[in-house]
């Protein structure tokens, strides 16, 4: 039987280090994790205990009289032993220069300072002494400036900190372990090690192969139930910690997440909580991806990511919005408060504000349906476009000689009837109603113009307010063309 695991916070490490300096038998496998479990529970107690003698003295601060108290009051022998009553410091008086008569003190706590070649020779403390390991020891903590590469100094790696990994580990929990069977648990691990390679991948490549094959099992496997849970929280927790991973390795995980909503085996209504903060990270997180960006083609943009997350987040609203009835309201809310929020610098120091959010916001928002356009976006008579407009120009420079995400998301029309005679428009009067940049990328879609012209006539002229049974049959003709 294994030991029990043991879900502390005191480190089993410092058990086996305090053995190792003593003169006893080396401990047995699992002995550290239970003493370090005693021990935490010790403290615990004590400090517990120590709380009350705080609580009697009418103090909120926890002073070490009161630790000291507890472990006479538990019959615990302390191992430094502090004087008592502690000596308050004495305050001493600053003279202030003052014209008036009477004179004016600064007070303040006088710092001792401390010999350090006398105060190493001193003896240490009874406790200390008699403990194990712990001894004096001098060491250079820099040499003009630079940190030497001894033991005592910790290295590069360990001053920046633990390095966060670019997905969650694909190993199951000790819970997970002891309750699904060993097909299964072998079963996860190789779906998830399979669904995002560690490298970038060709299509040609046995780790995309072994890509295609996970999401196709994902896709259509009925085994996928009994690790449903796992599968959630493993995508859920990788998203959140890549969002500056390579966007090669975010698209891997939002192909993921479209694989599990597409098959029609599984029941993954009660997981939507947990699916719809990853997707919406996606869409509304500024900067996406690593800095700098890579220019690798086989790379997806920051723009596709937020495309795809956008189609997912409009499949689960359709899905189940007439379940929930928050559900859409909440999302349209969230998006809206993004979009019409003021620009703000960017994190990465680029010269203009970034515009990722407003974009995501944007394609998300065409995904939620015709009535969530006309309401969010288009305003009324038009005016939320020319608001968006005139953001879009903030945001963006060189718009003639780069596309402009931010308009190319805001084409809301359907592309032209392949029946229908492409219309004569006029630019300039786009320009004036909506904006110069929403003006240049109508360029090419006169029957696009087309229609937000007649919108706006249409609502002016009070015929969508008059004709309020018919809104759907006009809202059905507003859509998004992500292609465009």
């Amino acid at each position: 039987m294994p030991p029990p695991q043991m879900m502390g916070i005191y480190p089993a490490d410092s058990v086996v280090e305090v053995a190792q300096s003593l003169p006893i038998d080396p401990l047995a496998q699992g002995t550290a994790e239970l003493l370090a479990g005693d021990v935490e529970y010790r403290i615990h107690l004590i400090l517990q205990e120590a709380k009350k003698f705080m609580t009697h003295g009418k103090r909120r601060t926890l002073l070490p009289e009161d630790v000291e108290f507890a472990m006479e009051a538990l019959n615990v022998e302390p191992v430094l032993i502090p004087p008592r009553p502690l000596p308050l410091p004495q305050f001493q008086a600053i003279p202030i220069p003052s014209s008036s008569s009477h004179p004016q003190n600064l007070y303040h706590a006088p710092d001792d300072e401390i010999d350090f070649a006398s105060y190493l020779k001193q003896p240490l403390p009874a406790g200390v002494a008699s403990s194990g390991g712990v001894k004096w020891k001098a060491h250079w903590l820099a040499v003009e400036g630079v940190q030497p590469a001894i033991p005592e100094n910790p290295t590069p790696v360990q001053r920046a900190g633990p390095s966060r990994p670019p997905v969650a580990s694909t190993s199951l929990r000790p819970q997970a372990r002891a309750h699904l069977p060993q097909e299964l648990q072998l079963y996860f691990t190789r779906l998830t090690t399979a669904l995002v390679p560690p490298s970038p991948t060709s299509p040609e490549t046995e780790p995309e192969r072994h890509r295609v094959a996970a999401l196709a099992s994902l896709r259509t496997d009925v085994a996928v139930a009994g690790i449903l849970v796992y599968v959630v929280k493993w995508i859920s927790e990788s998203i959140g910690k890549c969002l500056m991973a390579p966007t090669g390795t975010i698209g891997h995980l939002v192909d993921a997440v479209d694989a599990l909503m597409s098959n029609e085996s599984l029941f993954v209504e009660p997981y939507m909580h947990q699916l719809l903060p990853p997707l919406l990270s996606i869409i509304l997180t500024v900067p996406l991806g690593p800095h700098p960006p890579s220019s690798s083609s086989s790379q997806p943009s920051p723009y596709d990511l937020r495309l795809q997350a956008s189609n997912i987040l409009g499949k689960i609203a359709e899905k189940y919005g007439k379940s929930y009835a928050g559900l859409l309201p909440r999302l349209v809310s969230t998006l809206t408060k993004a979009l019409y929020s003021p620009p703000f610098p960017s994190p990465l120091g680029a010269s203009n504000p970034p515009a990722g959010r407003y974009e995501g916001a944007l394609l998300a928002l065409s995904y939620l349906g015709s009535q969530t356009v006309r309401s969010a976006v288009w305003g009324k008579a038009g005016d939320g476009i020319r608001r968006i407009d005139d953001l879009a120009g903030t945001l963006y420079t060189d718009a003639g000689k780069k596309k402009n995400l931010m308009i190319r998301a805001l084409i809301l029309i359907r592309s032209k009837p392949s029946d229908q005679p492409a219309p004569q428009v006029n630019l300039d009067e786009i320009a004036d109603l909506f904006g110069p940049n929403l003006a240049n990328a109508l360029n090419k879609k006169l029957w696009t113009a087309s229609e937000l012209l007649r919108l706006r006539r249409e609502e002016l002229q009070g015929g969508l307010a008059d004709s309020e049974g018919d809104g759907e049959a006009e809202g059905d003709e507003m859509d998004v063309d992500a292609r465009a």
